[in-house]
């Protein structure tokens, strides 16, 4: 196995893939079609994205004693993941998430918490972090996350968050001081009005390091006052299938880019690039893209310019 830089710290699911015709309100009905079941999570997306990205990553998760969860460990190792700290819960069924797809790969997602959806603390060995140049979290435990960056902070590593609705609901009180500990913060739009709710206003980079705003088709907005304020940067035209997974992608293409000491303009673009090409598959780890993958892309656009127009960040 290749030396490890990034540690991600969190979660590791199996996803129910279902595709519909249109996301069924309260008491509707619609036809699906099953697509299959994938290793999925956040923060498992993210370590197989850094893996393909050139900057090998380590998990620290939590999985169940069941089929579905050991399938799940031995795909993401066999993509270089180091799982070594994955963390097997006795008697218990591995988190999965039902993944609902709209024709236009859009994705609702309805989350199946179990006892093994997160590592505790006490999982948290202090050898997870050797060689470890950055670590990446998710805000689903705030207990877990503030020891995770806090440690981080004082080995003096870099260090990413990547909030989403749900988990900040979960924890509002401990958001703000959280923040303080994160050198990169990733959010989409929802994320944000999220945050601003349970900060009292929107989100700072007086709070916090730069803030990515994931946009979608639009690509995303970047906040950093080291940068001048607000920079934006455009998504990138592609014919979606699923955009499961495509902001864990994003998230670790734009930290691979930063810890190679890109410009701000060129870790965006690569992050926007990254992103789009992992909505070419179903899967959220399947679709990954590689580092030969993302640069092959974008080298053909310095030869065929794109019109204006998004793709999926």
């Amino acid at each position: 196995m290749a030396v490890v830089e990034v540690l991600c710290v969190g979660d590791l699911d199996v996803d129910l893939f279902v595709a519909v015709p249109t996301i069924p309100g309260f008491d509707q009905k619609v036809a699906g079609r099953h697509l299959g079941q994938m290793p999925g999570g956040m923060s498992a997306n993210s370590a197989v994205a850094f893996s393909r990205l050139g900057h090998p990553a380590r998990l620290v998760a939590t999985i169940g004693d069941d089929a579905a969860g050991h399938e799940a460990v031995s795909k993401v190792s066999a993509e270089g993941v180091d799982v070594g700290y994955v963390v097997k819960r006795p008697g218990v069924n591995s988190f999965m998430c039902v993944v609902l797809l709209s024709p236009s790969g859009e994705k609702s997602l309805i989350r199946l918490e179990t006892d093994a959806y997160l590592p505790h603390v006490a999982d948290i060995h202090e050898t997870a972090f050797d060689g470890i140049r950055h670590v990446h979290m998710t805000y689903g435990d705030a207990d877990l996350t503030e020891f995770v960056l806090t440690r981080a902070r004082a080995l003096g590593l870099s260090t990413s968050l990547d909030l989403e609705p749900p988990d900040i609901r979960r924890s509002p009180d401990r958001l703000a001081a959280i923040l303080r500990l994160a050198d990169t913060l990733f959010v989409n739009r929802e994320a944000w009005d999220s945050a601003a709710d349970a900060l009292g206003h929107p989100l700072d980079t007086t709070e916090t390091g730069e803030i990515i705003v994931t946009l979608g088709a639009d690509g995303c907005r970047h906040l950093g006052p080291a940068h001048g304020g607000e920079t934006l940067s455009r998504g990138f035209p592609v014919q979606s299938i699923d955009t499961t997974g495509a902001g864990d992608c994003f998230a670790a293409a734009y930290v691979s880019a930063k810890l190679e000491g890109a410009a701000l303009s060129d870790r965006l673009r690569f992050a926007n690039a990254a992103a789009a090409l992992a909505t070419l598959a179903h899967g959220a780890q399947a679709a990954m893209p590689s580092r030969a993958a993302v640069d092959r892309y974008l080298a053909n656009l310095e030869t065929a310019p794109i019109a204006e127009g998004g793709g999926h960040a």
